[in-house]
């Protein structure tokens, strides 16, 4: 975007040095050094903010994710599968033998 070789930053400080002056130069660096730290504070804060949000994201993610691999877990559960079968096959005998008892 934008390059500044040394000619371009040398002719800069010349610039400075005129308008500002040399007295009151040590003020001027010492303000844009203070600017330049608050701007790098809030970048941090605001960065650290977005992260936070990130990661309040990712965890209803994971919660989400858990809760689907629960009921994939309830889904897949063999033993408990296998029994209810084994109960609706009964009823279904025990239906059967009385429709069959009911005929003779």
């Amino acid at each position: 975007m934008f390059t500044f070789g040394w000619s371009e930053i040398f002719l800069i400080g010349i610039i400075v040095v005129v308008v500002i002056g040399p007295k009151d130069l040590p003020k001027f660096i010492k303000q844009v050094g203070s600017l330049s730290k608050y701007i790098k504070k809030i970048s941090t804060e605001f960065k650290s903010s977005l992260n936070e949000i990130a990661d309040e994201e990712e965890i209803k993610e994971l919660a989400k994710s858990v809760k689907e691999v629960k009921k994939i877990k309830d889904g897949i559960n063999i033993k408990k599968n296998f029994e209810n079968e084994i109960k609706e096959v009964q009823k279904t005998v025990k239906m059967t033998e009385d429709e069959f008892s009911n005929k003779k």
